[in-house]
């Protein structure tokens, strides 16, 4: 309650500038805040000014104040005359209105010294001056100790000037006054307690201004080193702060329960926010907010709880507009002095265009591997299957060129078609060679025209009955459309392929006109197809081929053709080795052989260029297979597709 009280009378204006007066006389007012430009003889100087200020004008009121008790005392009769006194006081109060000015001038702050000696001088002096004239000589104690006591607490600076002034006022009391005849020292015990009292005020006074000067130097020496602490820090935390918000890196701090309490700019604009402050604010889990996958921050505490630290932590990460970038985390933890975890701060680094560049580079090293595998494939198959041609037609020629003479024509002709099956045997592999390159660049030339399907696939079947021994049977079955329904295995994976063919042509929005639904037959058998006729020889040759290489003890070979959905369905089955089915799905992979076909002659390009025809029609192959049993290779291309490439290239222009 009291303190309510001083607070109110300190909001009273009168109050509040007496206040305001009295700080401004104080050490750590704002005369002395600029220690960086002040020495301490300066700011003594300057305190010395203030405090002075304030004793003359506290001594002028009190010589005024009494000078009025006198006149009322006069008033009354209690003084015979004014005459005793009146010079005496006029002089005081002249002296010190003197100071009062000249402490306002240029002259009087080079001479704080004089100044202060001649107020001292003119309050204790004066009237003793004035009693020795008329001859009533009196110790005026009460004045001296309260003129030593107001400078000691008022202007404790410069402890010689205090000296002085009580040197020159108790010397001319005891030795002027002595000399001039005067009894100044009657040997009584109360003259004797008075001096004694004024010594030791006067010690008193000369050691309290001594040690409060000394501790002036020491708490100015004290703040002239915290102020340069405070400037080194402050430069530093600038410094720091710069290198902060500069950061080419993320810089955060975070609560354990996932809330961002600190953030450089660089962070934000990371995270795609247009400052820190709404980073903060609208981030508040960032397991769940910041993190792809959300069990990334659980991971991340778990192992900076294990570890203290986290290392090149790499995450994939939400920006604010949804978007995502991977980045880079390094992390420790922070505790108070009790040991509790309060946070977790570190670096965040942005690594989506280092992720991309690896992710190309290791498509590029996986795209290397595979072309020099691909041409240790090509020498390996190149060096065998051209080696056994060469030195077929080598020595053949041998033969003709040091036996011929001898031989008939018959045999001369064997020699010379079994130079020329050779040579085209090697054609057929250059030019395999020659279909996977243009295929696989982009350079083959694609032209579906009318074709008889039928007439087509029993030419095919004629021709190779001529060059295959007799071992082989040879068919072709043209399948109606109930008697496919009725084999439910090979119903439910055709149709299944169907489906898939269907579904993508119609989402493509393609031929829409010629689709008909799911599971329906054509009613007639069509005379015509569009076809790519060459492409079409490629892919029956290399099947039929391959069934036939890969029945090396004979067998059948049959070649169905059926027709679903506006598809034509060719299936080429043997009775051969088979396929291993872990093996099954690299069988389109160019130079790719089974293990188990290691003794027959081959370059493993033959069901590359057929899947890469069939693709080109879009179509689909698959095959299926059992090790010493046989396979079945089925075929599927659509019929019109002619129609639906003049579709195409209209609705581009």
């Amino acid at each position: 309650m009291l303190n309510g009280w001083l607070r109110k009378l300190q909001k009273v204006s009168p109050v509040r500038q007496i206040l305001t007066y009295l700080d401004s006389a104080n050490p750590t007012s704002e005369n002395c805040r600029d220690l960086k430009n002040l020495s301490y003889p300066q700011w003594q100087h300057r305190f010395l000014i203030a405090r002075l200020n304030l004793a003359l004008w506290l001594a002028f009121f009190f010589f005024l104040s009494r000078t009025i008790l006198n006149l009322i005392y006069f008033i009354e009769g209690k003084y015979p005359s004014l005459e005793e006194w009146v010079i005496a006081r006029i002089l005081v109060h002249s002296i010190l209105v003197g100071c009062i000015f000249l402490l306002r001038t240029a002259w009087g702050h080079s001479h704080l010294g004089l100044i202060f000696l001649s107020s001292s001088w003119a309050v204790t002096m004066i009237e003793q001056i004035s009693d020795t004239i008329t001859g009533n000589v009196n110790p005026e104690f009460f004045i001296w100790m309260l003129t030593f006591f107001t400078q000691a607490t008022l202007i404790p600076v410069r402890w010689f000037l205090h000296l002085v002034s009580q040197i020159t006022i108790l010397g001319y009391y005891f030795s002027v006054n002595q000399i001039l005849g005067f009894d100044v020292a009657p040997f009584n015990w109360n003259f004797v307690k008075m001096c004694f009292g004024i010594f030791w005020v006067c010690l008193i006074c000369d050691l309290s201004v001594y040690l409060y000067e000394s501790l002036q130097k020491t708490e100015f020496n004290t703040k002239l080193q915290l102020e340069a602490a405070y400037q080194e820090l402050h430069s530093t935390e600038d410094r720091y702060r710069s290198i902060l918000e500069n950061s080419v890196e993320g810089i955060f701090q975070s609560t354990p329960d996932g809330r961002y309490i600190y953030s450089n700019p660089t962070l934000a604009k990371i995270f795609g926010y247009d400052s820190p402050e709404q980073l903060m604010v609208q981030v508040n889990d960032i397991g769940k907010q910041i993190y792809v996958n959300s069990s990334r921050r659980n991971e991340f505490v778990d192992l900076i709880n294990r570890n203290g630290t986290v290392l090149k932590f790499e995450s994939q990460a939400y920006r604010a507009d949804g978007s995502i970038l991977w980045i880079s985390e390094n992390a420790r933890a922070v505790y108070d002095r009790e040991g509790k975890l309060i946070a977790y701060e570190g670096d965040i680094e942005d690594i989506t265009e280092r992720k991309w560049a690896e992710a190309e580079m290791k498509k590029a090293l996986e795209i290397e591997k595979e072309l020099n595998q691909l041409k240790s494939q090509f020498i390996s198959m190149a060096s065998h299957e051209f080696r056994t041609p060469l030195t077929t037609i080598l020595a053949s020629a041998e033969a003709l060129e040091h036996y011929g003479y001898k031989w008939n024509e018959e045999k001369k002709l064997t020699y010379l078609h079994r130079i020329q099956a050779t040579a085209q045997h090697m054609t057929g592999l250059v030019n395999d060679i020659l279909v996977i390159g243009k295929t696989e660049s982009g350079n083959f030339d694609f032209n579906p025209a009318p074709l008889d399907l039928e007439r087509f696939c029993r030419d095919i079947i004629e021709d190779i009955k001529l060059n295959m021994s007799s071992q082989y049977s040879l068919d072709f079955v043209v399948q109606e459309a109930t008697e496919l329904m009725t084999k439910k295995s090979l119903d439910i994976t055709i149709l299944n392929q169907i489906r898939e063919l269907d579904s993508k042509q119609q989402n493509n929005g393609k031929n829409d006109a010629i689709l008909l639904a799911q599971n329906q037959f054509l009613e007639e058998i069509p005379e015509l197809v569009s076809i790519d006729e060459k492409l079409l020889q490629h892919i029956l040759y290399n099947l039929l081929w391959n069934a036939v290489k890969y029945s090396p003890k004979g067998g059948q070979v049959h070649l169905k053709l059926s027709y679903l959905n506006n598809y034509a369905i060719f299936q080429v089955q043997d009775e051969g080795i088979g396929i291993p089915e872990a093996e099954q799905k690299y069988l389109f992979n160019s130079f790719y052989r089974a293990q188990n076909v290691a003794d027959i002659s081959g370059t493993g390009l033959g069901l590359t260029i057929v899947k890469n025809f069939v693709d080109l029609h879009r179509g689909h192959i698959f095959v299926e297979s059992e090790v010493g049993v046989g396979s079945k290779f089925t075929v599927i291309l659509p019929l019109d597709l002619a129609k639906e490439n003049i579709d195409e290239k209209n609705s581009s222009d």
